[in-house]
């Protein structure tokens, strides 16, 4: 018992020194951060903040110029006091249990800054300054901010009105009047100056750099346009934050008490899109190549992962990455992350075997390609290699390279090499280049080819000087309507005739539409051959196009598109466009396109009666997005339903418009300049050549049919 008293004596001892050690405000020296307002009249409110204050009114001695203040508050770091009626201008000092402090200068005047009101924002926020005084007898009241003039846009003896200025920085508040200065307590400048990454999706952590931001995490609120984010870490000049689900395009805001401040738009994109990864084997430290879309061209914001383990990053693109194989790979999935969004590709086997490239990747039967590698034979037969599952001949081998002679019947797909037990997968084969279907430089099947268009079985019709043509599938070319001679009769077959007929367009019944141009008729031609006349033109029509609804688009001779109703009847689509509309396509939504004439190296755009460049800057011959790559002769145009990608013919090419950018797709012998005089050379895109193509359609199954006058052809091209 008597133990139990001692301790119960020995706790009560502790608990008075406690309590006395409170009261006294425990250990921390007397220290003054600073006060406002720094002028005013008797009894104007002083707000001291600092550390160090004595627990109670009574522990504080504060003295304005030797005069006693009364202490109205006190808080661990705040100490709030009276300017004594006594008092005049001069020092303020504090007394804390012998710890004396010197707290700044006071000036006794009727000027006196009491409050302000947000005390934090960006810039142009309205901040309420409260106060005594500000009336001025004779010059406009100034107001600073951090030492920045602010606009005063409203002003009251009591109460001012300021817009923060631009850059204003977090500091003091000051108020000059008549000479007279009163400092109020610091504004927080709110600015977002940046973040990074600037695009991703869900998921992705982003870093907003900036500042007067708050180092408590929730009192931030963040959002990615108007979505409430989660704030992983905060700072007063850099807050991370996590993008929710649910995320659209938009710019990123900070509200700190209340006051928002809006950055940078953060884009969404979706995760990291593997198109090819080759090889898909290979020892540590072989190069990689990874193609695709939605990567990044800064490298800390991707990573890639083989069998889990990190891969080092040589280069870093949108569309392209180059890495190496970690040490301890093994077999299993590559991971691709690009800021927090992640994909998994296919499979990798570290082994001393790897296909890296097919030369050329695409071609049609009896093509011959180079495979490159690693591990290779050097015995050509020890190299088993196929096609989409179909055996191909070896024709030569080394180590690094096999030359191979594309197989009878070959299919898109992946190219398998085994050798010597060790199978390696490649790149994806394509099933894919030029062939002649008819004509030829040497024959006389065709002159002078202008329109093409092409039926459900696959026959190509032309119209070629006064005459329509048709091609079969197997190339069979016969005349299917009109005769030498010009005119302009109705009838059947040989039975009709024409007037020099341009473009030619086709409907879902196969039903045949002509631009009969010197007539200024549009003829129709049924399946059976029957001509008619669809409709009788106060223009000469040159391009044609027709969309899935069934409507007509023609174009005219410098005038621009004119659409047809069911009666034939033309209405002009854009008051603006005076341009031949010689070759013309229509997209799923209904928007017309048209390439002009020889003056103009542009494609044209019409959506709502408004007539705007699509493609094309001038006249040359570059790639790239559609606002800088440049057209020669933009010779035909046609629309790939199935992908929504536009085929053009530019003299001696076949380009490609996707996602906003221009792509040769072939004409240039591998190169990215197109042969002056061109030539004639089916064959993989690299090796075929043609000679000033003039008219372009494609199949419901992607085929491109493409007409050129030197060369006299029809040739297909085959992207499947």
């Amino acid at each position: 018992m008597r133990h139990y008293l001692y301790f119960l004596a020995g706790l009560l001892v502790l608990v008075t020194a406690c309590r006395k050690d409170k009261q006294e405000g425990g250990k921390l020296p007397l220290s003054i951060k600073g006060f406002w307002p720094n002028s005013g009249n008797a009894g104007t409110i002083v707000t001291v903040s600092g550390t160090g204050f004595g627990a109670t009114a009574a522990d504080n001695d504060v003295k304005f110029n030797g005069a006693a203040a009364k202490v109205v508050d006190v808080r661990d770091t705040v100490l709030i006091v009276l300017a004594p009626a006594e008092g005049s201008s001069g020092a303020i000092t504090v007394d804390t249990r012998g710890q004396k402090a010197d707290i700044g200068d006071y000036t006794y005047q009727a000027l006196s800054l009491h409050g302000i009101s947000p005390t934090n924002g960006p810039a142009g926020t309205n901040v309420s300054i409260r106060g005594a005084g500000f009336s001025s007898l004779t010059a406009p009241v100034k107001v600073t901010i951090n030492g920045k003039e602010a606009l005063v846009t409203s002003i009251t003896d009591t109460l001012l009105v300021v817009a923060v200025p631009d850059a204003a920085g977090s500091g003091k508040v000051t108020v000059v009047v008549d000479g007279k200065t009163v400092n109020g307590p610091d504004f927080s400048f709110q600015n977002i100056s940046g973040i990074s990454p600037v695009k991703g999706g869900k998921g992705t952590k982003v870093t907003i750099t900036g500042e007067g931001f708050s180092d408590v995490a929730a009192n931030n609120l963040i959002a990615f346009n108007g979505k409430a984010a989660t704030v992983v870490s905060a700072g007063v000049n850099q807050l991370v934050a996590t993008v929710p689900d649910g995320v659209t395009t938009g710019a990123v805001t900070v509200v700190v008490n209340g006051q928002k401040t809006v950055g940078a738009v953060f884009t969404v994109v979706p995760p990291p899109v593997l198109k090819t990864v080759a090889p898909l084997s290979g020892p540590a430290g072989a190069d990689i190549m990874i193609t695709g879309s939605y990567f990044s061209s800064i490298a800390g914001e991707v990573t890639v992962l083989f069998n889990g383990k990190p891969a080092t990053i040589e280069t870093t693109a949108d569309n392209k990455l180059a890495v190496k194989v970690p040490v301890g790979a093994g077999t299993g999935t590559i991971v691709v992350t690009v800021n927090g969004q992640q994909t998994q590709g296919p499979e990798f086997k570290e082994q001393n075997m790897g296909v890296a490239q097919l030369v050329p990747d695409n071609g049609l039967a009896g093509s011959q390609i180079i495979i490159k590698g690693i591990g290779f034979s050097t015995v050509a037969g020890d190299n088993n290699v196929s096609f989409n599952g179909i055996a191909a001949t070896v024709i030569s081998a080394t180590d690094t390279g096999l030359t191979v002679q594309v197989p009878a019947g070959v299919t898109t797909g992946a190219v398998n090499v085994t050798v010597n037990g060790l199978g390696a997968t490649g790149p994806v084969f394509k099933r894919a280049g030029v062939l002649t279907l008819a004509g030829g430089p040497s024959k006389n099947d065709f002159n002078f080819i202008s329109g093409l268009a092409v039926d459900k079985q696959g026959n190509v019709y032309a119209t070629d000087g006064n005459l329509v043509k048709r091609s079969t599938p197997a190339g069979v070319v016969s005349i299917f309507a009109g005769q030498t001679a010009s005119g302009s009769a109705n009838g059947n077959g040989t039975n009709a005739t024409f007037n020099f007929p341009t473009a030619l367009t086709i409907d879902g019944n196969d039903n045949l539409y002509v631009c009969d141009r010197y007539n200024n008729l549009i003829r129709k031609i049924t399946p059976a051959g029957d001509v008619s006349t669809f409709a009788v033109l106060s223009f000469q029509p040159l391009g044609i196009a027709i969309d899935g609804s069934g409507t007509l688009y023609v174009g005219a001779s410098y005038n621009g598109v004119y659409g047809l109703n069911a009666n034939g009847i033309a209405t002009r689509l854009s008051n603006g466009a005076y341009e031949t509309a010689a070759y013309i396509c229509i997209d799923a939504a209904g928007v017309v396109y048209y390439a002009a004439d020889f003056n103009y190296n542009t494609i044209f755009r019409i959506a709502g009666g408004v007539r705007t460049t699509f493609a094309g800057s001038g006249y040359g011959f570059k790639d790239g997005p559609v606002g800088t790559a440049l057209f020669t002769q933009p010779l035909g145009l046609v629309i790939d339903a199935a992908s929504g990608n536009m085929y053009t013919t530019d003299n001696n090419a076949i380009r490609v418009i996707a996602d906003g950018v221009v792509t040769t797709v072939a004409g240039t012998l591998g190169g990215t300049t197109p042969l002056p005089g061109g030539g004639y050379a089916d064959g993989a895109f690299k090796v075929a050549l043609f000679s000033n193509i003039t008219a372009v359609c494609m199949d419901a199954d992607g085929n491109l049919y493409i007409a050129e006058r030197y060369n006299k052809t029809i040739r297909k091209v085959f992207f499947k």
